[in-house]
Order: C-alpha cells, then sequence, then structure tokens
C-alpha cells in the first residue's frame, strides 16, 4: 500500500465526560481504520492507570511511559507495533496510578510526541474520563478536541460540564463529535442535536458531527474477543461507519495543514 504523507501530523485528543461511553474503543478502531486507508498512525493511550487499548488487542505492552520516567526504558522501547499496524504507546499501568501527580509525566509525554510526529501522520490520544488535568495535557497538545458522546442524560450533561471547563479557558476551542452506541444514524443526529442545544443555549457553540457507532452485537464481541471490529469484520456496517469517521478526520487534517508550512 502507498503511505499518504500529510504535510504535519495532526493529533486528535479522544474525550469524555464519563467514563464508559467507549472511548478506547473509538480510539483502536479509528486508529486501525486509518492505517487501512493508508496513514502512518499511533495512539497514546494517556488513560493512566486504567489503561484499556492494550487489553482491547490484546497484545501485551512492552513498558510504559512511566518506565522511561523513571530511567527503566528508552523512549523506543515503549512503542509496540501492533497487529492492527498502528504504533502503541501506553502511559501507565499501575494498580496505585490514580494517587499519582501526573505532571511529573509532561516532560516525556511531550518528548514522546515530539518522536511520534516525525513518524506519524496522525496522533490519537486516549485521555482520561472528565475534567482531568491529564485531559487538559492532551487537549493542549492536538489540533483538535473528538469528544465520545452517548444518549445517557447523564453522560450528556457529564460532557458539557468536561467542554465548559474547557471553553472557559479557550472559547474557540476545536471540538468535534462522534456518537456511541446509537440505534441508528437518526438516533445518533438525534443525540448530537440535543447536545448541541444546550452547548448553543449556554456557550454559543455547536460542535460539527463525525459520525457514529451502532450499537450492535459485533461490536460487543469485538471487545470480547480482543479484536477491533474494523479487522474481524472489515465490510460490516459497523467498521464502514468508522471509515466515515476516520475519512472525516483526513478531510479536516488535510483543511487544517493547508495553513501550517510543510
Amino acid at each position: 500500500m502507498i503511505k499518504k504523507k500529510l504535510h504535519q501530523s495532526y493529533i486528535v485528543a479522544i474525550a469524555s465526560g464519563k467514563g464508559g461511553v467507549g472511548k478506547s474503543l473509538v480510539t483502536i478502531n479509528t486508529a486501525e481504520k486509518l492505517v487501512q486507508l493508508g496513514y502512518r498512525v499511533a495512539v497514546v493511550d494517556a488513560d493512566l492507570g486504567l489503561s484499556n487499548c492494550a487489553a482491547l488487542l490484546n497484545e501485551s505492552i512492552p513498558g510504559t511511559v512511566m518506565d522511561v520516567r523513571k530511567g527503566k526504558a528508552g523512549i523506543d522501547e515503549v512503542m509496540l507495533k501492533t497487529e492492527g499496524g498502528f504504533t502503541l504507546v501506553t502511559g501507565a499501568d499501575e494498580p496505585d496510578a490514580e494517587a499519582m501527580d501526573w505532571s511529573v509525566l509532561y516532560p516525556t509525554l511531550d518528548a514522546i510526541l515530539r518522536k511520534l510526529r516525525l513518524e506519524n501522520d496522525f496522533i490519537l490520544i486516549d485521555t482520561p474520563a472528565g475534567a482531568s488535568d491529564l485531559s487538559f495535557w492532551a487537549l493542549d497538545r492536538a489540533d483538535m478536541g473528538m469528544l465520545v458522546v452517548v444518549g445517557e442524560p447523564t453522560a450528556i450533561s457529564d460532557v458539557y460540564r468536561f467542554c465548559k471547563f474547557v471553553l472557559e479557558v479557550d472559547p474557540t476551542y476545536p471540538f468535534t463529535a462522534v456518537v456511541n452506541f446509537a440505534d441508528g444514524e437518526e438516533d445518533a443526529q438525534n443525540v448530537l442535536k440535543r447536545f448541541n442545544t444546550i452547548v448553543r443555549h449556554f456557550m454559543n457553540r455547536e460542535f460539527p458531527y463525525l459520525g457514529f457507532i451502532p450499537m450492535d452485537e459485533n461490536v460487543r464481541k469485538s471487545v470480547s474477543d480482543q479484536i477491533p471490529f474494523v479487522r474481524s469484520i472489515p465490510e460490516h456496517q459497523v467498521s464502514k461507519e468508522v471509515e466515515y469517521i476516520a475519512s472525516a478526520l483526513i478531510g479536516l487534517s488535510k483543511k487544517n495543514t493547508v495553513l501550517k508550512p510543510a
């Protein structure tokens, strides 16, 4: 396959207002679909202490960002080339990770991002759920924030509060949205319409729709089997929906890089 190369890598922070909305599932399937479309892709699992990307892939990580920070490994040693073709870097997987001051990892994470930007067209950062410092770090480094939204009222409320925190700092932050667990296109559009109604009323913003992932037994099976569904059932409709999301990201990246020096 001929690899396409963007003028500059495009960083996307995948974020949510709460856990359990399928953020990591969206991340790994989008990453693999971008690879299938011919792009060089890296994923940084920054949901430290609750890292799920490697588990969803059924792959063993060679080390973590925390190992690099402690001098136990070099940057290249913690980069896993996955079976799906993208590079995965895991932040940390220690049981007591939640108790840590994660800001100590920022210099190491930044160094890893600099390295990844030299070698990849897209970098997807799987952020912690909610308004954590690490989520803000990821959004600050990203070219765009991709919100994973579900139709549950409390989930919509949580993602609204998360966006409110961000937009109070940067009212123009470029958010987009993907709807997960939707019954179909109409349901997904209605979920985002409800969310955008709230955002428009209180913050005078609307977030563009990138696509949706259906509520489907094949998605649940892919989690159980630990194989991304875009790999196991590439011709199924759920995989086609992720291709739509990936294609939208490609379009946004090309539009964005027009203004950047090559």
